[in-house]
């Protein structure tokens, strides 16, 4: 399998706010209250936005969130965790049975390595083996938590992950990185693809960075 993502859920506006009604209109809102009233009354001029990001000041980032569904092996969602700010739902293996799962579905095999047919063959045996085992201690009465310990990181996993843009912002600028783990670059460039189409005006300056090759501190 290879990894997939899916945007679930934005922050939106409540209904009866009428001066707001997008997640644009929230950063831009909460931005403005930093120069007071006078500049709230200026709303509908997002470009501000851009000029906010662009001196640092990016606080106002952090009032709209966005969740995601991704799909993925748990060398990714090892990675993704290390994220602090950011808020989990993870499958667990010590509930889920993968007894009647195939292989081929359950376990990831590297982009870089799927067209290569002796590696990926020899990844597959391997999982296989894994898979067969965890079946055996299944059928012999051991725990699901306890039979886990036989499945690779290469084991496919879901994770629900829900933060804000600013956090988004810099998640993305590491993991989207090419010196980033090859299937952490794969999420986060569906993911960052995503945030782009719908915040260009938040995400402009990461895709920018990335395509001059510069990487956000660790």
């Amino acid at each position: 399998m290879q990894p997939s993502v899916r945007l679930l859920t934005t922050t939106q506006p409540v209904e009866g706010v009428d001066f707001l009604t997008e997640e644009l209109d929230i950063i831009e809102y909460s931005g403005r209250w930093d120069y007071g009233q006078k500049s709230v009354s200026k709303m509908g001029e997002p470009d501000i936005i851009t000029r906010w990001i662009g001196a640092g000041h990016e606080s106002m980032l952090e009032m709209v969130d966005a969740t995601f569904f991704i799909e993925c092996s748990r060398v990714v969602t090892h990675e993704l965790v290390r994220h602090r700010i950011a808020s989990y739902q993870q499958e667990s293996q010590r509930f889920v049975n993968y007894t009647e799962e195939e292989p081929e579905d359950l376990f990831v095999i590297p982009a870089g390595w799927a067209d290569n047919e002796f590696i990926s063959t020899l990844m597959l045996r391997s999982y296989e083996d894994d898979l067969k085992t965890y079946r055996m201690l299944i059928e012999n009465g051991t725990p699901k938590q306890e039979a886990r310990y036989v499945l690779p990181n290469a084991t496919r996993t879901r994770i629900i992950v829900k933060t804000n843009l600013r956090e988004w912002r810099h998640i993305l600028a590491l993991r989207a990185h090419p010196s980033a783990q090859p299937e952490m670059q794969q999420v986060a460039k569906a993911i960052l693809d995503i945030c782009y189409e719908r915040w260009p005006l938040v995400f402009q300056s990461v895709v920018d960075d990335l395509a001059a090759g510069q990487r956000a501190i660790r």
